[in-house]
């Protein structure tokens, strides 16, 4: 039954055991990438690129199967391939940059968790609101409302710099808090942005220390 794929019945096992080895691992491939194209905000288009330079990283260093030896390229030709595909691999912002940018959703997101971060590095909303760069990028918020992000949109702009004790307030940070939520899920990726933001929420709260308070004895 197996001698369509080779009349040793051995061997023909071991071809149906790595072209199945191969389907999963480009099928596992196609996951990783569409994974990574996710965390910068890119969707399908972003993710067939990088599929399409992985391809092309493996031709250009493919030798040439009617001699077996030497480059199925041309010199030149393959390595100015292998370096634009391995920069679309490794570059996953720079390809979805060309490819149209990131997604709504993971600009608003991006947006309004900075606004937030920069709202506590400026001293907390009662300083925040006096501060030029917090007030022009609130008024900037309109720029990132669309399908899907208007209402977290306009839960930012009406909580970043609002007293959070005033009436009314808390309820809309619960909101603001689901309505984050929401988007983050769209994603299905966490965002790279989450990792620089944790490192200025780091610095924010300082080294911890261990040091008892010096105290007067007298």
């Amino acid at each position: 039954m197996l001698s369509f794929l080779d009349p040793d019945p051995l061997q023909a096992l071991l071809k149906i055991v790595v072209a199945i080895g191969l389907v999963a691992m480009a099928i596992a491939l196609w996951f990783q990438l569409q994974h990574r194209s996710r965390r910068f905000g890119g969707g399908m288009v972003a993710s067939l690129v990088m599929a399409a330079a992985v391809v092309g990283l493996l031709v250009s260093i493919s030798p040439n199967p009617s001699t077996g030896t030497g480059q199925l390229l041309p010199l030149d030709i393959g390595i100015m391939i292998l370096f634009v595909c391995l920069a679309a691999i490794y570059r996953p912002d720079q390809v979805i940059k060309l490819t149209g940018g990131p997604s709504l959703t993971y600009r608003a997101l991006r947006e309004g968790r900075e606004l937030q971060m920069l709202v506590r590095e400026r001293g907390g909303w009662s300083v925040a609101r006096r501060n030029e760069e917090v007030m022009a990028r609130v008024e900037g918020l309109s720029a990132f409302e669309g399908p899907g992000t208007e209402r977290y949109i306009g839960l930012v702009r009406e909580t970043v710099v609002a007293d959070p004790a005033a009436p009314g307030i808390p309820e809309k940070l619960a909101e603001l808090e689901e309505a984050d939520a929401e988007l983050r899920a769209a994603l299905k990726a966490r965002p790279m942005f989450e990792r620089d933001l944790a490192k200025r929420a780091a610095a924010l709260e300082g080294p911890a220390t261990d040091e008892e308070p010096a105290t007067d004895e007298g």
